[in-house]
């Protein structure tokens, strides 16, 4: 509608200034247009906003079942280059090829030693590969759609819950994973999570308007990309040293 996106940004305003939590809505698709979707963006990314991706989407779009969000994976390059451009935090970061096949991989093998012990339709080593590898749905073996829902509506007779997850890592070698979402579902029963623009730091510990109160006190006195996390969004990909052009800056 006309000028609805100036009343979007507004609203973001509003709620920023009232001390309320600003889901910015950019967990759904806003338009096809890779520059609408930008201009979109433009009035969050300047002054800033609570989360300026609520819901970035960690699949292809074609992939996403529940809503497509306004940036995907097909932008993560564009949206790692525009954080450096206007030195502004989105959440991300530039991660080499080897650690995302290394962590997707391990992935993988946890899921299949946790299906296997849960006695679940088997994930095969071919299945395991392509999960490493598949850019999305469609690089994917097919499954036996009926036996997985089957399975799934087991996991509900039998009473599943993320504890048995934990203990199944536990028992197939993949304590650390199991200690990690041990930590995750502690934090869901805490329901520190629940508070107004809560995140987890890298330690799990939860930061929000409870325990990290908004004190911003006018202009230069918000928070600001710079130290160790600015030389994080630094480091794209597609930088090259200047004396080895072959070499990724990282």
């Amino acid at each position: 509608m006309p000028g609805g996106i100036r009343a979007v940004a507004a609203e973001n305003l509003v709620a920023s200034w009232m001390d309320l939590e600003c889901a910015s809505g950019n967990d759904q698709s806003f338009s096809h247009s890779a520059m609408r979707r930008t201009s979109r963006l433009l009035p969050q990314l300047l002054p800033g906003t609570d989360f300026v991706c609520s819901g970035y989407s960690a699949v292809p779009n074609p992939d996403n079942m529940f809503a497509g969000s306004n940036l995907d994976v097909e932008d993560y390059d564009d949206w790692n280059t525009i954080q450096r451009d206007l030195q502004v935090d989105g959440g991300l970061r530039h991660v080499r090829e080897d650690e995302i096949l290394q962590v997707r991989h391990r992935a993988a093998l946890a899921l299949q030693a946790v299906f296997a012990e849960l006695d679940l339709p088997p994930i095969t080593d071919a299945e395991v590969e392509a999960a490493t590898y598949a850019h999305g749905s469609e690089d994917y073996p097919d499954r036996d759609v009926l036996e997985d829902l089957r399975a799934a509506q087991s996991v509900m007779e039998r009473g599943v819950t993320g504890l048995d997850l934990v203990r199944a890592l536990e028992r197939t070698g993949f304590g650390d994973v199991a200690e990690h979402l041990l930590t995750v579902l502690r934090q869901r029963v805490s329901g520190d999570l629940l508070q107004t623009s809560a995140v987890l730091t890298d330690d799990f510990v939860p930061l929000s308007a409870i325990n990290d109160a908004n004190d911003y006190a006018g202009p230069g006195t918000g928070y600001r990309l710079e130290g160790e996390r600015w030389e994080q969004l630094k480091m794209l990909r597609h930088v090259t040293s200047a004396d080895n052009p072959e070499t990724e800056v990282s």
